[in-house]
């Protein structure tokens, strides 16, 4: 996985032990490494379109359903994460 962040930005909307909500901004060109959960993720794509991810589009992603995110486009893509139980480094789990 890269050192450098595929995030411009992250805005933290809720963060509880139980469910984390954020929104992100990924950089045109940004690539989030395969990675997979311990819990459940919805993610709704607020702005932008990628081969991954596109406007108005709303993802569920299982618990252990190994994903990915890229931003081949030439804009941001934003996107609001809510995970359950909330994310965290020890149960985010890159491959």
């Amino acid at each position: 996985m890269k050192s450098e962040s595929p995030y411009q930005k992250t805005v933290k909307i809720l963060d509880l032990p139980f469910l984390s909500c954020y929104i992100y901004y990924m950089v045109p060109g940004g690539i989030e490494a395969k990675h997979y959960h311990d819990g459940i993720e919805l993610e709704y794509v607020i702005r932008g379109n990628s081969g991954t991810h596109k406007k108005g589009q709303i993802y569920f992603r299982k618990r252990g359903e190994i994903h990915e995110g890229i931003n081949d486009s030439k804009n941001d893509l934003v996107f609001l994460c809510l995970t359950i139980p909330a994310e965290t480094k020890r149960n985010t789990h890159y491959l």
